[in-house]
């Protein structure tokens, strides 16, 4: 990260957001004691730019959310969004890698989990064996959802979204409530939670597949 990024200093001195992985994972297993309350514990992973993930915080007073984003952008800009309400938001933004919820949850923790457009999406090889997505942290955020808990997943990728349900199908831990590769069309379609990246293009043919999980 370029040194005159001037998000750095703002993340770095934001209180709603960690940085220090070894605070994060200081955590597990007592962020409920983070949160000073048993409320259940949502988590998105990769905010973005916080509009979905602010909104759930402020109209659900009764739960706890964290966001793990890894650009100090999204990471402040996510924090500013949580904080437009005029009640105590009850969240924290997580500076690291999605990829080590293992490391940061315990088995049962987390009620839900919302994973919207995550990258890479490309068909390359290279660029598949990246992706978040796979054997090992399906399993994992399998072991971190508490029994009845629920995943959310959407991508505009078809073949990534395709691979992934044949890894989940393949593995027998999880029960896929819904899906649908063209979510808008679908009965289950919400407006009123659409992420920036669905309405940025709404209106230009762009189907946006729809997984939703059950432990």
């Amino acid at each position: 990260m370029p040194p005159n990024n001037p998000y750095i200093e703002k993340v770095r001195l934001d209180p709603d957001i960690l940085t220090d992985t070894k605070e994060i994972y200081s955590h597990r297993w007592k962020w409920s004691e983070y949160f000073w309350n048993n409320s259940p514990l949502v988590l998105e992973i990769g905010t973005w730019m916080g509009n979905f993930f602010g909104k759930q915080v402020t109209e659900n007073p009764d739960k706890n959310f964290l966001g793990i984003e890894i650009r100090y952008k999204r990471l402040f800009q996510t924090a500013q969004k949580s904080r437009k309400t005029n009640k105590k938001p009850s969240f924290v933004i997580l500076k690291d890698f999605g990829q080590n919820i293992s490391r940061m949850f315990e088995t049962g923790e987390i009620s839900e989990t919302y994973i919207f457009f995550p990258d890479p999406r490309a068909n390359k090889d290279r660029q598949r064996k990246h992706r978040l997505l796979q054997e090992k942290f399906l399993s994992d955020l399998h072991d971190i959802t508490s029994p009845g808990g629920k995943v959310y997943f959407k991508t505009d990728h078809k073949e990534y979204f395709d691979s992934t349900k044949e890894i989940i199908e393949s593995q027998w831990l999880w029960k896929i409530s819904r899906w649908t590769h063209n979510y808008e069309a679908s009965e289950f379609f919400d407006m009123k939670n659409i992420t920036e990246f669905e309405g940025f293009y709404r209106g230009e043919n762009t189907d946006i597949c729809y997984l939703e999980l059950e432990k």
